[in-house]
């Protein structure tokens, strides 16, 4: 049995269980541990209950008798993508947050399937998704603030994207598209609103639910992500064969990453 630990906001609990569910498709046997979210309250909690997943959850003695050293330990050492970790041994816990598609690629259409929604949406996020389908040429614009600025920690490891960087992204999109609308994102939207003005734009303004804001970025013809795994997420699943993707090109302010797909802009 393969124990795949999942923590961390809604997107790096979904870099983890696509990772883990790569790991079922190759036909390992394969369980989540869940069990930090007893404790783990930041960015809400746990969200993959949202969605029409279907690994089974690894019972509170298996994670336990995995920590008493029952299991090998393995744990990611890096951001690149490592093949050790899609060649395991039958009997192994997990832990790293598989931050590329080089772990998943391959089964994109299970995952497309897997991370659709099995709830009704919110009456806002309805509406929203309305707005976006009626858009000739839609594009999601994502600014993460939230702790990559209050926290000191979370700034040394990610930055953030300056302004500069959506005022090319945006330049970039308008000359490539005609009549492009804008979908902007933020877990601030009046910083976004008061310091990013954009003609033609509807600012995605009500009780941010991740799990629907990550769906209606994906509904968008195009994206413009932050170096965040909730917007890489809202971008990834976007399902337009044809769409531009454009992304920041320095994910982590000095850790060497592979975030960004191939296909992406990086900016």
């Amino acid at each position: 049995m393969i124990i795949v630990r999942i923590v961390g906001g809604l997107g790096n609990q979904m870099f983890q269980y696509a990772y883990a569910k790569a790991l079922k498709q190759k036909g390992y046997s394969v369980k989540i541990d869940i069990s930090k979210f007893k404790k783990y309250k930041l960015h809400g909690g746990y969200h993959l209950d949202k969605f029409n997943i279907d690994l089974e959850t690894a019972t509170p003695l298996s994670v336990f008798l995995s920590k008493l050293g029952l299991k090998k330990s393995r744990k990611e050492k890096s951001l690149l993508f490592n093949e050790q970790f899609i060649n395991l041994t039958k009997n192994e816990y997990v832990k790293g947050y598989f931050q590329t598609e080089k772990y998943f690629s391959e089964i994109r259409e299970v995952l497309l399937a897997q991370f659709s929604l099995k709830q009704e949406y919110s009456i806002s996020t309805t509406l929203y998704s309305k707005e976006i389908k009626k858009a000739s040429n839609s594009c999601s614009l994502h600014i993460r603030r939230g702790d990559y600025i209050s926290d000191e920690k979370a700034n040394s490891v990610h930055g953030t994207c300056d302004l500069s960087y959506y005022n090319k992204a945006i330049k970039l999109i308008n000359e490539k598209f005609k009549d492009i609308h804008f979908f902007v994102f933020s877990d601030d939207i009046t910083w976004t609103k008061n310091n990013l003005k954009i003609e033609n734009a509807t600012y995605i303004d009500h009780k941010c639910l991740p799990h629907e804001d990550i769906y209606l970025m994906s509904l968008c013809r195009n994206n413009i992500t932050a170096n965040s795994s909730f917007s890489w997420w809202g971008a990834w699943l976007n399902t337009n064969n044809s769409k531009t993707i454009i992304a920041p090109k320095k994910w982590f302010v000095n850790k060497e990453n592979e975030v960004a797909c191939k296909s992406w802009i990086k900016l």
